[in-house]
């Protein structure tokens, strides 16, 4: 049995946009209900650049990785007759 590594994306990119709808509540939040203070701008920046940051980071290191290899692995039953006589 084998499959391709690109079907890994698929939870890592449900990860993702679970972040970006959280993130955008995160900012809304603090956009609207936070103090327009100086201090809010720059948690929010900080926030935002660290998002852009990571997702920087990220695509740089799935870039180098080719999807389209095949990863197979074989599932072995196990009978009493397989078991080490002691």
């Amino acid at each position: 049995m084998s499959f391709s590594l690109g079907l890994l994306l698929i939870p890592y990119l449900l990860a993702i946009l679970l972040f970006l709808v959280l993130a955008v509540l995160n900012v809304y939040h603090l956009i609207r209900y936070g103090a327009t203070t100086g201090t809010s701008f720059v948690f929010t920046f900080i926030f935002m650049a660290g998002a852009v940051i990571i997702a920087f980071v990220s695509w740089q290191m799935l870039a180098q990785i080719d999807w389209t290899t095949s990863v197979g692995f074989s599932l072995y039953s196990s009978s009493a007759a397989d078991l080490p006589q002691i």
